[in-house]
């Protein structure tokens, strides 16, 4: 590797002479153990074979304003590189960086559009990945309506460096990023810091709440990786699974087709929860039903009263399906279906005002259905992990 401080007009001659490409860091999937996709980093590849990383290049060019002219001629090349590894396995999502200033005018998102609308890119593996900081560093109202018009396509937004900012939070309410990336010094700090770890799992719990997904950077040992798939983190990125590889090498990669991880028992707890979080939501809002209930509470209940749509319902359904064959899980189905029939007795009941006696039964039966619900989740989890 080439630590050399570079000039404006050296990385101008290697965008101009075809020396920019771009290396993939695998992305593993804590759901299934295995490839989901990569993030496309930015090498300059030098004649002799020197490799210079982002570290040397990105500074200068983000202090220049080149970083938007790289960006603009590298989207190309990436999509080039798309087609070649959505050949071998097309479900894999692709992420790759991007700033604010790319966003300020209109090029970009025109560029990506392009791609998308010609049938060159799928935009449901196309993710753009921004850090916090370059986002709240603009003031460009443009900034925003590129980004969403990205959004509308398909296209995913990955807060990057999740945990570094003081108002990440606040961002994620008010701009349209469908997951969120956590900071590798946050991870890697987590061996000897019980903060970092409680943080950490925060942010997945609040994530699955938001209905995004988490990944996680910079996951270096097994214990880590072991650690962040029984919290629930969706993904998971680092030199233990894979370093940077050139395109070929990651083609190599995904063709092994191999798995990094046994069943992801930490989603079965986070399951419960949404469960009890459903429970008590419907509980309170039935206890104090008011005829002219319009807020968003109800509305979200009343979504959720099918039974293939609450949280829960999407995790059966959905990575649930990863513990088919396990018989407590086989079993959850049939509670599960009784569960929101009840519950969609008590929302009858608590609008027709029903004497308290029918309601209280109705409670019961409510209960019933949650208990045997929790104890089928518990003794899953008990299964998987043996």
């Amino acid at each position: 590797m080439d630590c050399t401080p570079i000039s404006l007009p050296e990385l101008k001659a290697a965008l101009a002479n075809n020396q920019l490409a771009y290396y993939y860091q695998p992305k593993i999937s804590l759901v299934t153990g295995k490839a989901s996709g990569a993030e496309a980093l930015l090498r300059w590849v030098k004649p002799d074979g020197t490799v210079v990383l982002p570290a040397e290049i990105i500074p200068l060019a983000e202090q220049t304003g080149f970083i938007h002219d790289i960006a603009l001629a590298m989207f190309p090349k990436l999509v080039a590189d798309l087609f070649i590894i959505h050949d071998i396995k097309e479900t894999l999502t692709i992420s790759f960086n991007l700033t604010a200033l790319d966003f300020e005018t209109p090029e970009m998102t025109d560029l990506i559009r392009a791609a998308v609308q010609g049938s060159q890119i799928n935009p449901k593996r196309l993710q753009i990945e921004l850090t916090e900081a370059s986002i709240l560093n603009s003031g460009n109202p443009a900034i925003r309506e590129n980004l969403q018009a990205l959004v509308d396509l398909g296209i995913t937004l990955v807060m990057d460096d999740f945990g570094t900012g003081f108002s990440s939070i606040d961002t994620l309410s008010q701009w349209p990023f469908g997951v969120i990336k956590l900071d590798k010094g946050l991870i890697s700090r987590m061996s000897e810091n019980p903060k970092s770890t409680a943080i950490v799992q925060s942010s997945i719990r609040m994530a699955h709440q938001l209905g995004i997904d988490i990944v996680a950077e910079g996951i270096e040992t097994q214990d880590i990786y072991d650690f962040l798939m029984q919290a629930g983190c969706s993904e998971a990125q680092g030199y233990w699974m894979g370093h940077p590889l050139p395109i070929a090498e990651y083609l190599a990669f995904i063709k092994k087709d191999s798995r990094w991880s046994g069943l992801p028992v930490g989603l079965i707890h986070i399951a419960q929860l949404d469960h009890i979080h459903w429970r008590k939501t419907l509980i309170d809002l039935v206890v104090n039903f008011t005829p002219d209930e319009t807020d968003s509470k109800v509305k979200r209940v009343l979504t959720e009263m099918n039974h293939t749509q609450c949280r829960l319902g999407r995790w059966i359904y959905g990575h649930g399906q990863e513990f088919k064959g396990h018989t407590a899980f086989d079993q959850l189905e049939d509670p599960h279906r009784r569960l929101h029939a009840v519950g969609r007795m008590l929302l009858n009941a608590a609008k027709r005002s029903a004497p308290h006696n029918e309601i209280s039964d109705l409670l019961r039966m409510l209960t019933k259905e949650s208990s045997t619900l929790l104890q089928l989740l518990q003794e899953l989890e008990n299964q998987a992990v043996v």
